[in-house]
């Protein structure tokens, strides 16, 4: 698993609160005010409907803006371009929620199996649940999309990573980060 994608924890974040009871409603309220989402990780075999599989009080945050998350750790616009820090993938993955949110609406899915994890699930048109991988540089291999495959054979796998892509294979597209937001018609 990629150490760049650091889970929330409850504990120690306010004094004496250590669990979502105590803090679902600062981040309920942070939510609605859209500055941030929830991607639910599914730990079985997914189907529709995906948020039934989901736990509410097991997530990722992502925040808004990856300009304003990228200040927030304190990256500088060179280390943005040059792509040479520590939470590229986490900066990846969050570009990607962003750009399904703005496309369908918030919660997203992900899914994860021992250390395997599938930052996100895609509902098609179809009711078909298309596993999209995200890769922030130009290495391409996906150990995870390999297991999820070979566990649950799907019809079209997405990865979206961080140069050029193939439309080779139309069962399993490798396409540039950017064409996130073209996911629903690629799907």
């Amino acid at each position: 698993m990629d150490d760049s994608v650091k889970r929330y924890k409850f504990k120690d974040v306010i004094e004496k609160k250590t669990r979502y009871q105590q803090l679902f409603g600062p981040i309920d309220w942070l939510e609605k005010c859209k500055l941030i989402s929830k991607c639910h990780p599914i730990d079985s075999a997914p189907k529709s409907p995906l948020p039934h599989l989901a736990k509410e009080n097991l997530f990722k945050l992502f925040f808004f803006d990856i300009g304003l998350l990228g200040h927030l750790l304190g990256l500088s616009y060179n280390e943005h371009r040059e792509q040479g820090f520590n939470y590229k993938g986490y900066i990846a993955e969050n570009f990607v929620q962003n750009e399904f949110v703005a496309q369908r609406g918030s919660p997203s899915y992900s899914w994860e199996y021992a250390r395997s994890e599938i930052e996100f699930l895609h509902k098609s048109s179809s009711g078909a649940i298309i596993p999209i991988e995200v890769k922030s540089g130009k290495r391409t291999r996906a150990k995870s999309l390999g297991v999820y495959v070979d566990r649950y054979n799907p019809d079209k796998t997405i990865k979206l990573i961080g140069s050029t892509g193939s439309l080779e294979d139309p069962k399993a597209l490798v396409i540039p980060l950017y064409f996130a937001s073209k996911v629903e018609i690629l799907a």
